[in-house]
């Protein structure tokens, strides 16, 4: 999608603003059994489950929400209308012409009518805003003041010397969305794929936490520091609500999506994040030391250019997390590649989490297309998929052009399913109970269908999916 089947027509149609929140919930055909049970770091908010297996096989009905979202890359689901039902938040990057200028994108909300096929969509922004390459959403109240706002990351290197890179938060009104500008586009060399709304300092307010990426140059922001094609910063969050313009920078290293979470179990919060184009390690994380100190460890080399890291608290039922990543490679081109295997891995978080981390693979048979600018896997999302009670993964094939889910066993082992062919470039991989029948779906973004699509399942078990 960034790295590297039939349609129908639904009514599809623009609304008004979404406002008026008073709860938002922030989130999140063939069979191959891989990946053993292993042990997981302590802890875990979800309680204990056992891996079950469904007594019928779960089977999945297509439907698109849009199938006009030029450019379609991330998406997620929020609660952004306040009626503790998720919506989907859907960025698209727009017409790419080769050799040709980055064009502006578009994020738009898409807010589910009387079944699952009506969808009603309203743009958060479109081309007129300039921003080019919006890339994956996140919406918190910003501003305190009860709604829902979203916050658009953007860039990437193919304009990298234009200074394309941005980060733009959108504030919830009754008339609209107002635009707030934290890195406007033009001003600095760095680019932004993900932002994590969080207290990180804990201090009350919500802060942005995000890495800054550059390519091919890396950037020197730290003195004393050599420089960097990534680096981890956060936007404080001021006392009135909304956020500070000049970044903390962090330490060096990681990029893509930032995950945070404290994974040294020391009280405070650290960050974790794939590595793509910041050489040396497919997966790292940011001690947090304390008093404005950070150092980065190195959590796994073995695995290539990667994409996503996450946690998934609880997965195997033990009350143990565990963090689930997928690279982003392609053993077929060029001729005589030497990348690891594309896959989706496992790691338990070790006694000493500043020592290697040991991956564990739990997909089989993901492999990109064999042309440049292709890799795989792509982002990867965590849920019950097929109603039997434990935590499975959706997982984009991205170059791969197929979309999968990875069924966990009753043995805490998983087999990885065809979703989907013809999905190429996929953002999203949303696991949520979009229509409220109490089973989850799967949505995503297809780059290369410009559209976003939501699967619902049938068959499977009848363990309702958690609100």
């Amino acid at each position: 999608m960034w790295y590297s089947g039939a349609t129908f027509l639904i009514p599809l149609m623009e609304v008004a603003p979404l406002r008026s929140i008073r709860r938002l919930a922030l989130p999140l055909a063939v069979g191959l059994a891989c990946g053993a049970a292993l042990p997981a770091a302590a802890g875990g908010s979800r309680p204990a489950l056992k891996p079950t297996d469904p007594p019928k096989p779960a089977a999945f009905t297509r439907h698109v929400v849009d199938g006009a979202l030029q450019g379609a890359a991330f998406s997620v689901a929020s609660d952004v209308s306040g009626d503790r039902r998720p919506e989907i938040v859907a960025t698209g990057f727009g017409t790419i012409v080769p050799g040709g200028p980055a064009p502006s994108g578009e994020v738009a909300v898409y807010k589910m009518g009387r079944d699952i096929d009506t969808w009603a969509k309203e743009r958060v922004f479109g081309p007129e805003a300039g921003i080019a390459y919006p890339n994956e959403p996140a919406a918190a109240d910003f501003d305190r003041d009860g709604d829902a706002d979203i916050a658009v990351p953007g860039g990437f290197f193919q304009c990298a010397p234009a200074k394309c890179g941005s980060l733009t938060w959108w504030e919830q009104t009754r008339k609209g969305w107002e635009r707030h500008d934290l890195v406007a586009p033009g001003t600095q060399p760095l680019f932004y794929h993900g932002a994590v709304p969080v207290d990180f300092d804990r201090d009350g307010r919500l802060d942005l936490v995000t890495i800054g990426e550059s390519f091919p140059a890396p950037v020197a922001l730290l003195p004393g520091r050599a420089p960097s094609n990534a680096w981890v910063q956060v936007f404080r969050g001021k006392r009135g609500g909304g956020f500070a313009t000049e970044p903390v920078t962090l330490g060096a290293g990681g990029g893509a999506l930032p995950e945070v979470a404290d994974i040294d179990r020391d009280g405070d919060l650290d960050v974790a994040s794939a590595q793509y184009f910041q050489s040396g390690a497919s997966y790292v994380w940011l001690e947090n030391l304390g008093g404005g100190r950070y150092t980065t460890h190195t959590i796994d080399t073995t695995q290539g250019r990667s994409i996503q890291i996450k946690l998934v608290r609880n997965l195997r039922g033990d009350r143990r997390d565990v963090w689930v990543a997928s690279n982003h490679t392609n053993t077929a081109f060029p001729p005589g590649s030497s990348d690891p295997v594309s896959q989706v891995v496992t790691y338990a978080v070790p006694k000493d989490p500043r020592q290697a981390w040991t991956p564990t693979s739990i997909s089989e048979g993901i492999t990109a297309r064999p042309r440049p600018g292709q890799a795989a896997p792509g982002v990867i999302g965590d849920g019950d998929i097929d109603g039997d009670g434990d935590l499975d993964i959706a997982v984009s094939g991205d170059g791969d052009p197929r979309l999968f889910w990875l069924e966990q066993r009753g043995d805490g082992s998983f087999a990885t399913h065809v979703l989907a062919e013809g999905h190429g470039q996929a953002g999203g991989a949303i696991v949520a109970d979009l229509d409220r029948d109490r089973r989850n779906d799967l949505a995503f973004s297809v780059y290369e269908l410009n559209s976003v699509v939501v699967f619902t399942r049938s068959g499977g078990g009848k363990v309702p999916a958690k609100p």
